[in-house]
């Protein structure tokens, strides 16, 4: 069932009038290219207002929900939901450095099970998803921008340069160390927008939060987020041209491992060998089933191992495949291939590692409204953060987010949980 469309007075109104009161339902531009979380929010603090006075020209405010009862020394008439800490990041932590752990492991202790799996402790989450909003939109920006700068480098016959990539791909694993769940937010609701460079992206993403998840060091979590971001850069040498005019076309793509594997070679960067490497496997298979080579087993470095475990789930997962997954039947469809395909430890610690409801996925809670998880509570997986999206009778509400860990399930019966992942388009909505 849709939900029905709520009645909606649009009025657009300059930044300069806008008063407290007024209900903000669409901005001049993209959430992403804003520091605020979601667009639909009551102004009722000055403060709110000066930030989007700093950021717009001009909003759109929908007059059947204003509320001018409001004033400095007066309370909201009602809450939203919303704090004004969850609309806009007071707190810019983009300009943290590294951030300090302990107790690191390396990728080929584990494969090797010199580490056994059960030590291994991801580190803390420094700061919650909504105070790392901004920063991560900040560097996955920056990193968005210089996958679509080597694009064209690469379509034009040139290299990459893989120092630069590097600094990059550091501001990223620093803004998934402090938060984990705010980068992954961004990745998800920045999948409307997909192109090839940014489904690369997406897999950096997920492999360094997979890297986190096992408490790999630094230099590993970089070379990880590398090898996510520049495995699949050999789909770039085959032109339109090519593919339109080839005989066959699924063969001429399996050659894009051994292109990106020549392009990755001669870049310049200590990485070259280990992210060109990855490239050239990264479609092989722990069984020998794989192209271009046939590598198994042992051939295969945990490096790719990893890639290969995140691009498979990320591209089951794709909105732009041809049947696009659930996060549970993806993953319950690799398992399936646990003991033939992938490293069977790796994909269980992956399995682990996102959970039964990853940060972003729209849930139908049991009272039958619908929501989308923002935050997972680590040792508490099956109660994340939520934010509802729609009532019960899957009617647009005022978005509130809900922490389920603060649920007491003891003896109640009538305990507030999620009942199953949803389609969002299901009940017309778009993230």
């Amino acid at each position: 069932m849709s939900p029905k469309s709520s009645s909606i007075r649009e009025v657009k109104v300059p930044v300069s009038g806008l008063k407290l009161g007024m209900y903000v339902c669409r901005l001049d531009k993209e959430w992403i290219d804003s520091p605020f979380l979601f667009q639909g929010f009551l102004l009722d603090n000055e403060e709110i207002i000066a930030q989007l006075r700093h950021e717009c020209t001009y909003v759109y405010v929908d007059a059947n929900k204003e509320d001018f009862s409001l004033s400095k020394d007066k309370a909201p008439a009602k809450k939203l939901g919303f704090t004004i800490k969850s609309l806009f990041i007071k707190k810019d932590n983009s300009n943290i450095g590294n951030v300090k752990r302990e107790n690191t492991h390396s990728l080929s202790e584990i494969v090797e099970r010199r580490v056994s799996i059960e030590e291994i402790r991801p580190p803390k989450k420094l700061v919650a998803y909504d105070e790392e909003v901004r920063p991560a939109k900040q560097s996955h920006a920056k990193v968005s921008t210089l996958m679509q700068d080597f694009s064209t480098q690469v379509k034009e016959g040139g290299n990459i340069g893989l120092f630069v990539a590097r600094e990059a791909i550091f501001e990223c694993m620093s803004s998934v160390l402090r938060s984990p769940d705010a980068m992954q937010l961004v990745m998800r609701l920045k999948n409307k927008h997909l192109t090839s460079w940014q489904h690369s992206m997406n897999d950096s993403v997920l492999a360094i939060s997979f890297g986190r998840y096992l408490n790999l060091n630094d230099d590993e979590l970089v070379t990880l987020g590398l090898c996510g971001l520049l495995h699949d850069i050999g789909n770039l040498r085959i032109s339109k041209e090519e593919l339109a005019q080839a005989e066959d076309k699924k063969e001429l793509i399996r050659t894009h491992p051994r292109l990106g594997y020549e392009i990755l070679l001669n870049c310049p960067g200590e990485l070259s060998k280990t992210v060109a490497e990855v490239a050239y496997s990264h479609h092989e298979r722990m069984d020998g089933s794989g192209f271009p080579r046939g590598l198994k087993g042992n051939q295969i470095s945990p490096y790719t191992r990893m890639i290969t475990i995140v691009e498979v789930y990320n591209s089951l997962t794709n909105v732009r495949a041809e049947q696009k997954l659930t996060h549970y039947n993806a993953i319950t469809q690799m398992l399936a291939r646990a003991n033939t395909q992938f490293d069977e430890t790796l994909l269980h610690c992956f399995h682990q590692c996102i959970g039964a409801y990853p940060v972003g996925c729209v849930v139908e809670m049991n009272t039958g409204e619908i929501a989308m998880v923002v935050e997972t509570n680590e040792g508490l997986k099956l109660r994340p953060k939520i934010m509802l999206l729609t009532d019960a009778d899957k009617e647009k509400c005022d978005k509130k987010v809900v922490n389920l860990a603060e649920n007491d399930l003891d003896g109640d019966d009538d305990a507030y949980v999620i009942k199953k992942i949803v389609r969002p388009e299901k009940y017309g909505i778009t993230l």
